[in-house]
């Protein structure tokens, strides 16, 4: 007689949840095996996203102070261990543990110095961003212009709105916003500069048009334009980039455009064979270029 074979239970408490995943690049998501972790508190909101992003580092208390009140009351201590209690919870439900086991309290664990996250994410759309920044360089490295600026395009591609775009930030998760939103708009113009030396002028000229309008004093993005105009050969309409900007500089900030946006400028007026307009012009081409390695 042929016994059935027992299939076993899911085992509850796991140290090693999988699949975790987490989103940053957006609202803050944090599951485990499809499972939130997320507490509905804004103050415990922004708890997990400064823990999650310190990438398994101790935060200390007093950052947690910074980050929660202005004026941080005589009980704040309490009020941190009270997040703690609820990211845990959410932990532990996640985990298949009662209450908040001891799973949960290892993978949100208590230091002398204050508070870490040991939750090992398999997906994590900050390090994926990172990840093909990194692939993009390599690509670059070795010639594959299209390549690198494909893996760029990705990376851009996982932004679904503002970072933490549905938390309430306190100082220090703002400047970590600040940082990301700069990483942000430096794989930006990296790709553009590649798909400019790739002469995907028509595409840009679209795109520029369009990302102007949101940061209207920025001049990259006008001596892109300019650029990608020019060697569609629209001068006229460059010339007239170049115009608004100045336009808008002198009227809202009492500003000139820069030197080298100016001398931009000059090049496209004259549109002399004898002192053509090169990409190397363009006022932000050096940021936009890796240095090559070795170099100070």
């Amino acid at each position: 007689m042929t016994t059935a074979t027992a299939v076993p239970s899911r085992p509850t408490g796991r140290l090693t949840p999988e699949p975790s995943r987490a989103t940053v690049l957006g609202s803050l998501e944090v599951e485990i095996d499809g499972v939130s972790i997320v507490p509905p508190a804004m103050k415990a909101k922004q708890l997990l996203a400064l823990l999650l992003l310190n990438e398994g580092r101790v935060v200390q208390s007093g950052t947690i102070e910074r980050e929660l009140w202005e004026d941080p009351p005589r009980n704040a201590a309490n009020a941190i261990q009270n997040g703690v209690l609820q990211i845990r919870k959410k932990l532990a439900a996640a985990l298949g543990e009662r209450g908040c086991g001891a799973a949960a309290k290892q993978l949100l664990c208590t230091e002398p110095a204050g508070y870490r996250l040991a939750v090992a994410l398999d997906r994590s759309d900050l390090r994926r961003e990172r990840e093909l920044v990194a692939e993009a360089d390599d690509l670059e490295a070795r010639g594959d212009l299209a390549g690198a600026s494909a893996k760029l395009q990705e990376a851009l591609d996982l932004w679904q709105g503002s970072p933490l775009g549905d938390l309430i930030p306190g100082p220090v998760l703002y400047a970590q916003i600040v940082r990301l939103l700069e990483e942000n708009k430096s794989i930006l113009m990296r790709r553009i500069m590649l798909d400019l030396r790739l002469h995907r002028y028509a595409s840009l000229v679209g795109e520029l048009r369009a990302l102007i309008p949101m940061d209207e004093y920025d001049e990259s993005l006008h001596a892109s334009l300019m650029y990608a105009l020019h060697m569609t050969g629209r001068r006229n309409a460059a010339l007239s980039v170049f115009r608004s900007l100045r336009q808008s500089l002198n009227d809202n900030l009492g500003l000139e455009p820069s030197r080298p946006l100016q001398e931009l400028h000059r090049k496209v007026m004259l549109d002399s064979s004898a002192d053509p307009v090169r990409i190397e012009d363009l006022p932000w081409h050096a940021c936009a270029t890796p240095a090559k390695a070795g170099a100070a």
